[in-house]
């Protein structure tokens, strides 16, 4: 009898009491799929990587002590292929910039993972102060939007963040007053999460005017319920562009500008 439950699981979501039928339920059932992860909205059989890679796996434990606290959250999924694309971006001059930081969690990740070097900047883009009111569309405003991931400082994701010192430089405030008025040169690499539509399309398209070649994009939430306006934006500002956004089972989409000619 298999009595684990793995973080972020619909059996870890349900109530402490609930969780050992469930468990029997799960073995006793036949024909039970031997899922090699099945958490953050995706189930796969297939080899999933991270599972094997001893300083991912440590690297995530710490980031998620910190960034989840009370929470039982898994986003391995998400968070190895954002540390990939990530990976890949450092053979791109230019720098890296992260739009939705909240408390730096995937930006420790990023720069845990990624070995960047020390002459390379990371600039983090967020209010620190929860999602602004203003610019929200209707169905934001319903959904209660404003205010969310304000559990955070620049203060805090700086401290975090001073191991990798000089890499980071956080950039407190409304992305339409700091982005593009912040001089940042060509980007390498950007991960833009920053749930509302207005401020997502406003950030990819000054995004998108220095994106250097060969350069990535990693949209978190794109494919995600809930997240449809935000997803229209994105798709209205890549219409039409020689750029292919492509759409992940995790939710995610990437969206990588071709290499300049040899």
């Amino acid at each position: 009898m298999d009595w684990s439950v793995a973080p972020g699981t619909r059996i870890a979501r349900l109530p402490r009491p609930l969780q050992v039928p469930a468990v029997l339920l799960r073995e006793i059932l036949p024909h039970r799929r031997p899922w090699t992860y099945d958490a953050d909205g995706l189930a796969t059989v297939h080899h999933s990587p991270f599972l094997e890679d001893e300083a991912f796996a440590r690297s995530y434990d710490r980031m998620a002590a910190d960034w989840f606290r009370d929470e039982v959250v898994d986003v391995r999924w998400r968070m190895w292929l954002l540390t990939r694309w990530a990976r890949y971006a450092r053979a791109v001059p230019g720098a890296y910039a992260e739009f939705g930081t909240y408390r730096g969690g995937c930006a420790r990740m990023i720069l845990a993972t990624a070995e960047l070097d020390p002459g390379r900047r990371f600039h983090l883009f967020d209010t620190y102060a929860g999602i602004p009111e203003a610019r929200l569309t209707p169905a934001e405003r319903e959904a209660r939007f404003a205010g969310r991931l304000a559990d955070t400082s620049a203060g805090d994701v700086r401290e975090l963040l001073s191991p990798w010192d000089p890499v980071p430089n956080v950039v407190a405030g409304d992305v339409f007053d700091t982005f593009p008025a912040t001089e940042t040169g060509p980007i390498a690499f950007a991960h833009i999460d920053l749930n509302a539509a207005a401020p997502t399309e406003h950030v990819l398209v000054h995004v998108l005017e220095r994106l250097a070649p060969g350069g990535a994009i990693v949209f978190d939430d794109y494919g995600w319920a809930g997240y449809e306006d935000q997803r229209a934006r994105i798709d209205a500002v890549v219409a039409g562009r020689p750029e292919e956004l492509i759409a992940l089972p995790t939710g995610q989409a990437v969206l990588l500008r071709a290499p300049a000619a040899a």
